[in-house]
């Protein structure tokens, strides 16, 4: 009966789709170039993207037929739609957001008051010097407490947790440039706390190379830092631990403006060269890979940043294959991070829409935890509400719009799928080159990634110049009445000289034999056995050994040090842009802009709108009026005003008359006011107007950035 009743509304449906013809791609396309009034179809229906793939305006079934692993279900091998054969629907992805505070107290208390609104698992980080493995009593040290908990002693983490129960609360945090003390100090604690070590799970990650792209340097070589690696890990298979200690970050490359596909191809390279480094080390490959974590940045493209998502998850399958690791080993586990590349310190509060995006993306594409920004992140701290917009956009994905599920919600979708298997095609390449030249540590010591990083960004940047790609309230539609969100007032001195006294307590409650014993029996064992004891670590810290002592006790003279990457958000010029006409304010200097509307409003309108929008995301002041129909009180009404710049607005059949007459009425009255004309001349005209005194043109697509820059100079220098 059910396959009767089927048939019957197929049925239905074939009758009521033969009421139509089918088009053909032919007649589609005939119908579009129509539309399209002589404009060429191939550039006005074909997008190029910054990672080299070209977008068609339509994708259709044959498409999807070029697709490997279209027909695959989720949980099936490679995993493109997802490791998981329930997908969300048993277990949503783990709401991860970031949480610091600079005492661990303060950590404690902000991230219970988080758990209790919808927080699923316990992302912290770290301060500078705790990334660092230093001490906050330690000479000379920076940067206590800055956006990151402080974290030096036992005790410290012992407050930071207090009253956290492991067996139910993954962890998310990156630990640094060392792994030992800090994995060592969690293991301290749950001994101390009474929870059982094996219940502690999620990442307590490890990446070396990323910040050695990030910060530039490592407090050891390379290769003691794979060897501290290597006990770590071995230390949690001894244990019989989910934990995943080694962490694959690429938000330093996707924040200093590569595209998706240079950012998955450089970790992919990272986290293979671990693989490899860990097998020449003695671990299995399928000991390794199920303890491994990728942390991904979410940027602004919508499709293309689902789609990197999934093409990771058949990129990884693919390599962990080829070292041999089963079928569980191949699966990838994805933390997805919104981007800082994206952000903006003007219009701040359009970054909550621009988080939600990008978690959309996240969330479609099937990452395993997800974290999202404070939208005031590129301007001060977050603070409790800051942090709960954020959190509560992942609450709302997963509760009120139920986007976890259905399995895949990408799955079948012919653009979707053929966008994957693109960008997976793409950046397989590029790994594969990275791979030949030696690997990831030899293109970052070389110096390649930096230098390809660094041009995405500027090929990025000459579309946000002309202003093709948009950052609504910085590179277009500013708000020129908005005052900057302030910074959080904060007593930095005492929070440091608390955090300073809490440390040197500590040391001074211990007994200074035992913490000396504890050190030497731990550095003997590493000296004999040319490796690291993890109990011995334990037991260390649990005497009073401090994280600083640890890392001194494993440095070693040979440091690695390269140029780090270079982190630009992407709004940062256009930032400083109106930034710096600020300053020539307070000083006496702004740039003024009037604007020469000639005719009627309805006729001139268009391009003063679009002249205000133009100079007004320097920060420049806007001098307007409704029209004139004389081009000398025009003149006079320019001069007048006192303003350094004028643009003439009107319409293309007027302009030969009235462009020539207004510049040379400025020019023979002895002024310097610079002048520009809103719109696109032919050649012929162009050269007509600059003999008339017209200096420069805007329109869509001219170099916003470029011409802004140039005038604040000449205002300023005037």
């Amino acid at each position: 009966m059910e396959k009767k009743n089927r048939n019957h509304n197929l049925a239905s449906d074939d009758k009521l789709f033969s009421d139509f013809k089918k088009p053909s791609y032919s007649e589609w396309q005939e119908a579009a170039v129509k539309l399209l009034k002589g404009k060429d179809f191939n550039k006005a229906m074909f997008t190029n993207t910054p990672e080299a793939i070209t977008l068609k305006p339509i994708y259709n079934q044959e498409d999807l037929d070029q697709v490997p692993y279209a027909n695959t279900l989720p949980g099936q091998y490679p995993y493109l739609r997802g490791t998981k054969a329930e997908g969300h629907l048993v277990e949503p992805w783990k709401i991860s957001q970031e949480i610091y505070a600079a005492k661990p107290a303060d950590f404690n208390k902000a991230l219970i008051d988080a758990l209790y609104k919808g927080q699923t698992s316990m992302n912290m980080t770290l301060d500078m010097p705790t990334l660092l493995g230093l001490d906050a009593d330690s000479p000379e040290v920076s940067g206590i407490g800055y956006r990151g908990v402080s974290v030096s002693t036992l005790q410290d983490l012992t407050i930071a947790l207090h009253d956290l129960v492991f067996s139910v609360l993954p962890i998310h945090i990156n630990v640094g440039m060392n792994p030992v003390g800090m994995t060592g100090m969690f293991y301290a604690y749950l001994e101390n706390s009474n929870q059982n070590p094996r219940d502690l799970k999620g990442v307590l990650g490890y990446d070396p190379l990323g910040m050695f792209a990030k910060y530039g340097y490592t407090t050891s070589s390379i290769v003691k830092s794979y060897d501290c690696m290597r006990d770590v890990l071995n230390h949690i298979l001894m244990l019989g631990s989910d934990l995943r200690t080694i962490l694959v970050e690429s938000h330093v490359y996707h924040n200093g403006g590569a595209d998706a596909v240079s950012e998955l191809s450089y970790a992919m390279a990272t986290g293979t060269e671990y693989l490899r480094e860990m097998i020449k080390r003695g671990v299995h490959v399928d000991d390794i890979a199920p303890h491994m974590a990728f942390s991904l940045s979410l940027g602004s493209n919508f499709f293309m940043e689902l789609s990197k998502v999934r093409a990771a998850r058949v990129m990884w399958s693919k390599i962990v294959e080829s070292f041999g690791g089963n079928l569980d080993s191949q699966k990838i586990y994805i933390h997805g991070k919104t981007s800082s590349w994206t952000k903006t310190v003007y219009d701040p509060y359009v970054n909550m829409l621009r988080n939600a995006s990008e978690a959309f993306s996240g969330a479609v594409g099937g990452v395993d935890s997800l974290e999202i920004l404070p939208f005031d992140e590129p301007i001060r701290e977050a603070d409790d509400f800051s942090r709960r917009v954020s959190r509560n956009v992942q609450s709302i994905l997963q509760d009120e719009c139920r986007f976890t599920q259905p399995i895949d919600p990408a799955g079948g979708s012919w653009y979707i799928e053929s966008l994957t298997h693109e960008i997976a095609e793409n950046a397989w390449k590029k790994f594969q080159t990275i791979e030949k030249k030696g690997g990831m540590k030899e293109v970052l010591t070389s110096h390649e990634v930096q230098a390809e990083v660094k041009d995405k960004y500027e090929e990025k940047f000459k579309n946000m110049a002309k202003r093709k790609h948009v950052w609504v309230g910085t590179n277009m539609y500013a708000n020129m009445s908005e005052e900057k969100l302030a910074e959080h007032e904060k007593d930095v001195n005492k929070m440091v000289d608390e955090r300073i006294e809490a440390v040197q307590s500590y040391h001074l409650s211990n007994d200074m034999f035992e913490v000396e014993n504890a050190l030497s029996e731990l550095g003997d064992y590493i000296n004999i056995n040319n490796k690291i004891s993890m109990p011995l670590v334990v037991k260390a810290l649990q005497k009073g050994v401090s994280l600083g002592l640890i890392t001194e006790l494993l440095s070693t003279e040979e440091e690695a040090s390269i140029e780090p990457v270079s982190l630009e958000r992407g709004a940062e010029r256009f930032e400083a842009l109106r930034d710096k006409t600020k300053l020539m304010k307070a000083g006496g200097k702004c740039p003024k802009v009037f604007l020469f509307n000639y005719g009627k409003i309805p006729k001139h309108k268009p391009r003063a709108d679009f002249s205000r929008g133009f100079f007004e995301v320097g920060g420049f002041e806007i001098l307007t009026n409704d029209g004139f129909l004389d081009t000398e009180k025009a003149v006079k009404a320019g001069l007048e005003s006192g303003a350094q710049i004028g643009v003439i607005c009107s319409t293309d059949h007027v302009y030969p008359e009235i462009v020539p007459a207004i510049a040379k009425s400025i020019r023979t009255k002895g002024s310097k006011m610079i002048l520009i004309v809103a719109g696109r001349p032919t050649k012929e005209l162009i050269e007509i107007y600059k003999e008339a005194g017209i200096n420069h043109f805007i329109y869509m697509g001219a170099d916003c950035y470029e011409l802004l820059t140039e005038l604040q100079k000449e205002v300023e220098n005037a």
